[in-house]
C-alpha cells in the first residue's frame, strides 16, 4: 500500500503502549487474482484471459506462473495486458520455456525479453497466456495477479 503522510501524531494504546502514527491518505491498495489454467488450445489467449476484476486502470505490479505440470512437447509461452481475449501479448513474460520444468516463474526474474514489471491494465483489457511456440498440451498451473487499484 502507498501512503502519503499528512501529518504524524502520538497516541497511547493499550497495555501502556506509545505508539506513533500517521494520518495519510490512500494511495493505492494492493490486490490479487488467481486463476487455473491447462494447455491445449495454442491461439492468442487460448490457455488464459483474464478480464480486468477491478473496473478501473489499474497497474500490475507481479505476476506469477505456477507451472504444476509441464507442457509434454516444446513450448513456451507469452503473458501480457490485450486488448482483447483472444490477443496475444508478451508485456509481461516473453517466451518462458513451459516444457523444462515445474515452478513458480514471474514477470520480475522471467520477464524476457519484452516482459516487464509495472504494467498498465486497462479497465476493459485481458491478462492473457497465449503459446508463443509449440504445443502447451499436457500444461497445468495457475496465474497469481498482483495489482494496485
Amino acid at each position: 500500500m502507498s501512503l502519503r503522510v499528512l501529518s504524524k501524531d502520538t497516541v497511547y494504546g493499550g497495555y501502556g503502549s506509545r505508539v506513533s502514527y500517521s494520518k495519510t491518505e490512500i494511495g493505492s491498495i494492493k490486490r490479487t487474482v488467481e486463476q487455473a489454467f491447462t494447455g491445449g488450445t495454442d491461439t492468442a489467449g487460448g490457455i488464459l484471459a483474464i478480464a480486468n476484476p477491478a473496473g478501473t486502470a489499474v497497474t500490475i505490479t507481479e505476476v506469477i506462473l505456477v507451472v504444476s505440470t509441464v507442457a509434454t512437447a516444446a513450448c513456451t509461452v507469452d503473458a501480457g495486458v490485450a486488448a482483447g481475449a483472444t490477443t496475444l501479448s508478451d508485456t509481461l513474460i516473453d517466451g518462458l520455456d513451459v516444457n523444462a520444468a515445474t515452478g513458480n516463474f514471474d514477470n520480475i526474474s522471467d520477464a524476457g525479453g519484452s516482459g516487464g514489471r509495472d504494467v498498465a491494465w486497462a479497465s476493459d483489457a485481458f491478462v492473457t497466456i497465449s503459446t508463443a511456440s509449440g504445443a502447451s498440451a499436457g500444461l497445468v498451473g495457475k496465474i497469481i495477479v498482483n495489482y494496485v487499484v
